[in-house]
């Protein structure tokens, strides 16, 4: 008989610090996966149409040419630029650094993800009661912060300054200030920030305002301390003038505007546009996807049909994006009393606060339309996002609890296969990939022309057309071989071109074709858009296209090209390409 004492059971040893190990290695590779998508779908989103080419080509050319870039993005309602050199460098830069097509797209992603990381985390430090899985996620995969911070497009590049701006306004402020920066700290960031967006996007006076606010708030801290935030906001801004002063230098403070001044324009703008406004100021955290599958309805059906796949996520997260903004609305309406767990009386100051701001921001947003020709559209007011983040945040804080958590992750996985759905399906059509060996041999041979030429109104970056020594004429050179149409369910006509480029020397971009359809005792209809997609010398290819919506009943539709952007192509620095070779 044994007489050995039972051994005590071992009681398991907790290491906090290897948890805590555990949990920031689980949080890096989350926060590396969302940074990888973010990436991928920005590099798979449109890059041929011409808003992106050109932002491309701003800094391109400065690249390839060594030339400084005196403006930045076109305004194409006034024919005018906007002044400065940053968005130039901010594509030339990483170009000199890697001189690969993706570089610039890897520097802009870096910059919306540290700054949409630093939104949430600032966030989550006015309200902890809230996951932060939910605040980053949402934050990083919301429609408008995938399209509009990964793509080559100048208000992607507006985002992650207008956070960096509204953090030094908020803390700038007493009532939403959670002490984590100094005063002049907040004023240096704004100063920064609004100078930087200046140069990118012309919704720049919109922040004109909040500058003023939060620079009056401060009013009972003494003159001094008025003089010292004034002082900071100008530091602040010095870094971004060196940028532009060049352009002042070179072209006066008259040619150094780029003829920006041309688009004030005191009009009456109807009072409805106040409800717009607030509904696509409230879809900026929302689910929106209709504007981003495609330009009208016809492109969208055509879209979902083709990747039939899409379809049923593209439902529930339509619904979802017009549900959102609804709830957000009445949230805003609820009382205080909605709040769980009894929040301290600065949170709850914090959202009076923010109801206010909001209110304020979309009549500032409606007033503002009276000073511009360009009539009002949600980007055009995208530097507020980060406000409508912060509201969609503390909205959240009133309904959370553990079921609506996993609803808010069901959505959030949804959305984010979504758009993985879509990127696929984006990939071979319109990303940079479709062209992407064009792209590169541009860049390698650092030579604008292969891939296409500024806008003619943009001043000190020609040549705007190909030279008169490789001749051309598109409506001679791109051939139609076949052609053929058919009408749609929605009344919408589809056509499927067989194009060939005849000419041996030259390229093209941007085809404009024109479809005439006949009717029997009535005027014929025209339709004209652009093909966003390149012909090499002699090559031939199918284009598949949606015209939108045609009078049903006509009895003959027609199909020609009468213009296209003429390039060097690839193949000139070794002579003939081969298929074009054996056609000589």
């Amino acid at each position: 008989m044994s007489t050995s004492e039972p051994k005590k059971p071992t009681a398991t040893v907790y290491d906090p610090f290897t948890m805590r190990q555990r949990s920031a290695v689980r949080t890096i590779a989350v926060l590396g996966a969302l940074f990888a998508f973010r990436l991928a779908f920005g590099l798979s989103s449109d890059f041929f149409f011409e808003d992106q080419t050109q932002i491309f080509l701003i800094g391109f050319r400065a690249y390839a040419t060594g030339h400084w870039p005196f403006f930045g993005p076109d305004v194409v309602w006034t024919k005018s630029e906007i002044p400065g050199a940053l968005q130039g460098l901010l594509v030339a830069l990483p170009l000199h650094i890697v001189a690969a097509p993706e570089s610039p797209f890897v520097l802009l992603n870096v910059l919306s993800f540290a700054a949409l990381c630093l939104l949430a985390w600032y966030v989550l430090r006015a309200l902890p009661q809230l996951p932060s899985w939910l605040v980053y996620v949402w934050f990083l995969t919301t429609p408008w912060a995938l399209h509009y911070s990964t793509q080559i497009i100048n208000p992607s590049y507006v985002l992650p300054l207008a956070i960096v701006f509204f953090i030094g306004f908020f803390e700038a402020l007493p009532v939403f200030s959670l002490g984590i920066v100094r005063p002049t700290l907040a004023f240096a960031m704004m100063g920064a920030a609004f100078l930087s967006i200046a140069q990118l996007h012309m919704s720049w006076p919109l922040l004109l305002p909040y500058v003023g606010y939060s620079w009056l708030a401060r009013r009972n801290e003494g003159v001094r301390a008025l003089a010292r935030d004034a002082a900071a906001f100008v530091g602040g801004a010095v870094l971004p003038f060196l940028t532009l002063a060049p352009t002042l230098i070179r072209y006066g403070l008259h040619g150094g505007t780029g003829g920006t001044t041309e688009n004030l324009h005191l009009h009456f703008v109807n009072p409805w546009i106040l409800v717009t406004s607030l509904a696509r100021f409230l879809s900026f955290p929302s689910l929106e996807i209709s504007r981003f599958i495609a330009t009208d309805g016809p492109k969208r059906t055509e879209l979902l049909l083709r990747h039939w796949w899409l379809i049923a996520p593209a439902i529930v997260i339509l619904i979802a994006g017009f549900v959102q903004p609804l709830w957000m609305l009445v949230e805003m309406g609820r009382p205080l009393a909605r709040w769980r767990g009894a929040p301290d009386p600065r949170t709850k100051a914090r959202w009076r606060a923010l109801r206010v701001l909001v209110a304020a921001s979309i009549l500032l947003v409606y007033f503002s339309y009276w000073f511009v020709m360009e009539p009002a559209q949600a980007h055009a007011f995208y530097a507020l996002s980060p406000i409508a983040l912060v509201l969609a945040a503390y909205c959240w804080t009133l309904v959370d609890s553990p079921a609506s958590r996993r609803w808010a992750a069901a959505l959030i996985a949804l959305n984010i296969a979504f758009h993985a759905g879509l990127a696929a399906a984006q990939f071979s059509e319109r990303s940079l990939y479709k062209h992407r060996s064009v792209v590169a041999a541009a860049i390698r041979e650092k030579d604008f022309e292969m891939l296409g030429h500024r806008r003619p109104f943009a001043p000190d970056a020609g040549p705007y057309a190909l030279g008169a020594e490789m001749p051309h004429d598109p409506t001679q050179d791109l051939v139609i071989r076949r052609v053929s149409h058919v009408s749609r369910f929605d009344g919408s006509v589809h056509w499927t071109v067989d194009v060939e480029n005849s000419n041996h020397r030259v390229a093209y971009r941007d085809l404009l074709y024109i479809a005439t359809y006949r009717y029997a005792g009535k005027p014929d209809e025209e339709r004209h858009e652009f093909i966003k997609d390149i012909f090499e010398p002699c090559e031939a290819r199918v284009v598949e296209l949606n015209d939108g919506y045609v009078t049903a009943g006509f009895t003959d539709a027609t199909f020609r090209f009468v213009a296209a952007e003429a390039l060097k192509p690839v193949c000139t620095a070794a002579g003939l390409c081969g298929s074009c070779a054996r056609t000589q």
